[in-house]
């Protein structure tokens, strides 16, 4: 349970202090800029959050919930009106899609890594040279035995 809310915790964060915050400019004499807001800016955070969470952790089909039920919170504190529900959908595939796009990017980097590590390997293995003969352990006991004689 610690490793998920570990995972999610700061891309919640990020998602509540968009999703929570945001309305609070947009309320009074700025309520026309409420559509921009709704439209543009919760998918954008959305989006952006999908995508670095699976960049960063791989695809994870919870993630996409975060955004969705987050937003549900804010249009209880602030709206009130239940016709903004229908962009609970559209903010879970717009995260989803965010998701999708980082997990491949997460993949690719993957692969990177993996190569790198294996051309990493091959290059230490033809420099490195291995001496099965001599032991350590002999040498380091007649070190302590004459150690104590002196």
């Amino acid at each position: 349970m610690k490793s998920i809310v570990k995972k999610y915790l700061p891309f919640g964060i990020v998602v509540a202090l968009f999703y929570l915050v945001m309305p609070i400019f947009f309320q009074g004499e700025n309520y026309k800029y409420d559509a921009i807001e709704y439209q543009f800016v919760f998918p954008a955070t959305a989006l952006l959050s999908g995508l670095i969470y699976a960049w960063r952790n791989g695809m994870d089909f919870a993630f996409p919930l975060v955004p969705p039920i987050i937003y549900i919170a804010s249009v209880l504190i602030y709206s009130h009106y239940y016709h903004w529900a229908i962009y609970v959908f559209i903010y879970l595939i717009v995260c989803m899609l965010g998701c999708f796009i980082g997990d491949m990017v997460y993949k690719g980097n993957q692969a990177e890594q993996r190569r790198r590590e294996r051309a990493r390997r091959r290059d230490e293995e033809n420099f490195t040279i291995h001496i099965s003969n001599i032991t350590v352990e002999d040498s380091l006991n007649d070190f302590e035995a004459k150690d104590k004689n002196q």
